[in-house]
């Protein structure tokens, strides 16, 4: 299905090349969302069920921030960028379809499908429970994380959306300059991105939670009121670890605060009512407010509070706190001597 799903999206990003008005584009876009949507959700709950206790933050966010900052965010508006203006903006969506096409098949060919029987026998949940939809809903958890989520994904694209616009129109910033104080924080992001979750592992998921969600009301506000570029751009750099409280709360502790046969389940109930809310009705509400009140007005959004608060209530799920990290790990151990014994 991953395969497919790849190969899909690749398609319909080729047919943008096509699109002739705003309606055959307005559709491929809705199209091109259906494609995307289950992607987070199946990569991550592979990564949950093949990662070890002591690797799953790191893993799901190295994938998650660290490569979707690195190819999404830096490299990807670069290459497209470059290609639609050495040719034009149709041929460069006509090209987008090339590393769809190698990616999937890729997929098809290396990757394997979790083994069910390797699931980790021990969990905070039996793995043997039956769980149904509304029954994740009634873990604090989930519906925690479909909450912070959804304050995460507000303050984030309002400031990505309304940021540079404030920017270069209320404060008079050059569009190179813009530019650069933009890439402060992609730059943080990528880095954060990994290692707020890998640090997650040692301290809590909570802590690193809730230190993530006050960065959060870090970068917005850093946009108005500094004026100094350099300054401004350190503010954004070290703020961008407030984008981390979406990626934690998007899979790494949804994932772990059920049994992990339902995590793709789990992760996308939080990313489908999180961008409902975050995603969907944001801009619009956002939109509205910044044309009656000025382009800065969604810069002040509380979201960055909200998070703040709900992500006091999580409860704790890294392995390393539970206690459950060292009965895998003695597990893991017992198992690497018997196969060593059964080589000898």
């Amino acid at each position: 299905m991953l395969a497919v799903l790849v190969l899909a999206f690749s398609v319909i990003s080729l047919m943008h090349g096509l699109a002739q008005s705003f309606a055959m584009l307005f559709v491929l876009r809705l199209l091109m969302g259906i494609v995307e949507g289950p992607l987070i959700p199946q990569t991550q709950s592979i990564l949950a069920i093949e990662s070890s206790e002591r690797r799953r933050g790191f893993n799901l966010g190295f994938t998650m921030n660290m490569s979707n900052a690195i190819f999404g965010s830096i490299l990807a508006p670069v290459v497209i960028v470059a290609l639609a203006t050495n040719f034009d903006w149709h041929t460069a969506f006509y090209l987008t379809i090339i590393p769809g096409i190698i990616l999937s098949f890729f997929i098809f060919k290396t990757m394997k499908n979790p083994d069910p029987k390797k699931l980790h026998s021990v969990h905070s949940v039996k793995s043997s429970e039956k769980v149904k939809v509304k029954d994740i809903l009634k873990h604090r958890n989930i519906w925690l994380s479909i909450i912070v989520f959804s304050a995460g994904m507000t303050a984030l694209m309002a400031f990505q959306i309304f940021g540079p616009t404030y920017l270069v129109q209320a404060k008079g910033i050059s569009d190179g300059q813009m530019s650069l104080i933009m890439a402060a924080f992609g730059v943080g992001y990528a880095i954060f991105g990994f290692l707020i979750p890998t640090i997650s592992e040692k301290t809590g998921r909570k802590p690193a939670s809730i230190i993530s969600a006050l960065m959060l009301m870090v970068f917005p506000l850093a946009l108005v009121f500094t004026d100094s570029i350099p300054l401004m751009m350190a503010l954004l750099f070290i703020g961008s670890m407030g984008s981390e409280i979406i990626g934690m709360s998007m899979s790494v502790i949804p994932v772990e605060s059920i049994p992990l046969q339902y995590s793709g389940l789990a992760v996308g109930l939080t990313i489908g009512i999180g961008e409902l809310f975050g995603g969907f009705l944001n801009p619009m509400v956002n939109g509205a407010l910044a044309d009656t009140f000025g382009i800065q007005t969604p810069l002040f959004v509380v979201a960055g509070i909200v998070a703040l608060i709900f992500s006091f209530f999580f409860k704790e799920t890294a392995p390393s706190k539970t206690g459950t990290a060292d009965v895998h790990t003695a597990l893991d151990s017992i198992e690497e001597d018997a196969k060593a014994t059964v080589r000898v």
